[in-house]
């Protein structure tokens, strides 16, 4: 290796060490100066084959290197490849963010009684404009904070509905047959063992799916007064009672709510 090659690379490492964060703006301004390219006229082509020549020589000394910087180069080869094939480009603004549509205008048919002339251009074709710095700068930061801004709201969005998700499984059968049938087994078993209640997990067999089926089966029953759900301790077992026998073997559980409702009525 050059001494020249050894010195440049000290150099290089010196100033990512010593300087702050190397922006995209910063080796744009450097390009300027190194390449010696008019900031009045920028020759694209030559600035992002040398921006990403520069990308490259970081990267080869392993430093970071940030995503705007990353998010610019891409930028500058969409570019480049728009003057590349029109050889010519109208506005930056319209090949980062598209074209602009235009109100179209009903036409009016015109007819003449004479000779239509023939009409030629006054103007020539379209060239390759120039772009000054100025306007490329201003251009690529508008750019990269619309897509920031873009990818930061798709973030948000997908992390609110993994959160906001949950999930069930897959209903397959009938509510109401689910229902009758939960209702039919859970009375013929008690009446079968001549017994008052039976424990859920006694009850209810099977995989996560069916629990879970019977489960919402059994709160129906209770909202139509057909059994009672009891659970003495939190996180305990629950027992499962036909709502006539439970009502016969213990005290109204209202009974106390009913009490206060007709105090109340009563000193109205």
């Amino acid at each position: 290796m050059q001494e020249d090659d050894i010195n440049f690379q000290q150099e290089q490492v010196h100033d990512i060490l010593f300087s702050r964060e190397i922006g995209w703006q910063d080796i744009i301004y450097d390009l300027i100066n190194t390449e010696q390219l008019d900031p009045w006229n920028i020759n694209l082509i030559i600035l992002t084959d040398k921006y990403l020549e520069k990308i490259e020589n970081i990267e080869e000394t392993d430093f970071f290197v940030s995503s705007k910087v990353l998010l610019a180069a891409a930028l500058l080869l969409r570019i480049k490849s728009e003057v590349l094939l029109n050889k010519y480009i109208k506005s930056i603004d319209e090949i980062l963010f598209g074209k602009k549509e235009e109100k179209k205008h009903v036409l009016e048919r015109i007819e003449l009684d004479e000779e239509i002339p023939e009409l030629i251009p006054k103007s020539p074709m379209p060239r390759f404009r120039k772009v000054t710095l100025k306007e490329l700068i201003e251009s690529l930061n508008k750019a990269i904070i619309t897509e920031n801004r873009r990818i930061k709201k798709t973030i948000i969005n997908k992390n609110a509905l993994r959160e906001s998700s949950i999930s069930l499984p897959k209903r397959k059968y009938s509510i109401k047959d689910k229902i009758n049938e939960i209702y039919k087994a859970l009375y013929t078993h008690l009446n079968e063992e001549e017994i008052e209640k039976i424990m859920f997990s006694e009850f209810v067999k099977g995989e996560k799916e069916e629990r879970i089926a019977s489960f919402s089966s059994l709160l129906h029953l209770e909202n139509q007064n057909k059994i009672w759900l009891h659970q003495p301790d939190h996180f305990g077992e629950i027992h499962i009672w036909l709502k006539h026998v439970y009502l016969k073997n213990n005290p109204d559980p209202l009974a106390e709510l009913k009490n206060k409702e007709e105090l109340i009525e009563k000193n109205k």
